[in-house]
């Protein structure tokens, strides 16, 4: 009997939408018969070991990008050269962590540093190119290319999207105008939620999904609860905390506030509630778009890619944005009670479990 691949993968530390969606991916391979082991630590760590307690956890420090309160581009900006130091440092530990297991592939989710020319190294992301700030249209190319060195590392790119140019989830990030040179394969949409055989009964008004890089994160949870007691009908905020208690903060009565929940219960809180407001975040709208959940976006300030997808989805009719700064939560949920929310048209999305099945077996070992 063929011996089945070892294969690494490796979510990056940005929020928990990386480690989210992986959930989906790790599960199509173990049903293929590989044998896989996690990398990560804190809060994605302790998520991905919460779902999947049987499979190793190597230690692989994160990045630790921080927003600051209000100049946020500027902020990530002044971080270039930091992720460069970790893209340098995470090559280098996967070298060694090669060395002692000897993996048969690694999946990398937008860590950039997890290439080897050892064996297969494949690059899990949804943004082949940046968004780019308002008023920095002209500098989209050049930021492409850089990306691309970067990108071509790697053996092959998964976009977790469908191919289709206009009928998509990612839009422009996804599906740019120039591909990078190693294979591109749309893969469709991760998500770890499952919809149940019946949905539940409206529970809350609202669902408050938090989740995202502090200080942000907790500066919108703050401006959520101060202003939820001047809105109307029982609300639920979800902390997007997993590994670490929830701060005490000050709670409205009409609020119900849970540090994090399991997918299971995610899923039904979801569907127990009108609407969801959350980031702009990628894997979050994939959840948001499996569940047919009704949203009001608030993209983390700074974070160009999460307006991009925002203002998109609000000019499709999908969904509400909202900047956090002016964000009024009472006029929020009165224009979302207001809006005519329209289903996402989105192109059929290829079988995932049949073509990782044809993955993982062409990297079987044949027995010696």
């Amino acid at each position: 009997m063929a011996e089945m691949p070892h294969i690494l993968v490796a979510p990056l530390d940005w929020g928990l939408g990386h480690a989210t969606r992986c959930i989906p991916l790790v599960r199509g391979l173990l049903a293929a018969g590989a044998r896989v082991t996690l990398a990560a630590e804190g809060a994605q760590a302790a998520l991905l070991s919460a779902e999947f307690p049987q499979l190793p956890m190597l230690r692989l420090p994160g990045y630790g990008i921080r927003f600051s309160r209000w100049c946020n581009l500027t902020t990530i900006l002044a971080q270039i050269p930091r992720l460069q130091r970790h893209i340098a440092t995470e090559h280098r530990w996967l070298q060694a962590q090669q060395a002692l297991h000897h993996f048969d592939a690694i999946i990398s989710d937008n860590r950039y540093g997890l290439w080897t020319r050892s064996c297969p190294s494949i690059l899990l992301t949804h943004q082949l190119q940046p968004a780019m700030p308002h008023g920095l249209g002209w500098a989209q190319a050049t930021a492409r290319r850089q990306f691309y060195k970067w990108i071509e590392r790697f053996d092959a790119c998964w976009v977790p999207d469908v191919a289709d140019d206009t009928h998509n989830l990612s839009g422009q990030l996804g599906h740019p105008a120039e591909m990078p040179a190693i294979p591109v394969h749309y893969i469709g949409p991760l998500s770890r939620l499952e919809l149940p055989p019946k949905p539940p009964l409206k529970k809350y008004e609202l669902m408050m999904l938090l989740s995202g890089p502090e200080p942000q994160r907790t500066l919108l949870e703050r401006k959520l609860l101060a202003q939820a007691a001047a809105t109307e009908g029982t609300h639920l905020l979800v902390g997007g905390l997993p590994a670490t208690p929830q701060a005490q903060v000050a709670v409205p009565t009409n609020v119900v506030a849970v540090p994090h929940l399991a997918p299971a219960m995610l899923t039904q809180m979801m569907l127990a509630s009108n609407y969801v407001l959350s980031r702009g975040g990628y894997s979050t709208l994939m959840d948001m778009t499996k569940l047919g959940c009704r949203g009001i976006l608030v993209p983390t300030p700074g974070q160009t890619e999460q307006h991009y997808l925002a203002r998109r989805w609000q000019a499709q009719g999908q969904a509400l944005a909202f900047g956090q700064r002016r964000l009024r939560l009472p006029l929020a949920l009165a224009a979302a009670q207001q809006h005519a929310y329209l289903p996402l048209q989105l192109a059929a999305a290829p079988p995932l479990q049949p073509w990782l099945q044809a993955w993982v077996q062409g990297m079987a070992k044949a027995p010696h």
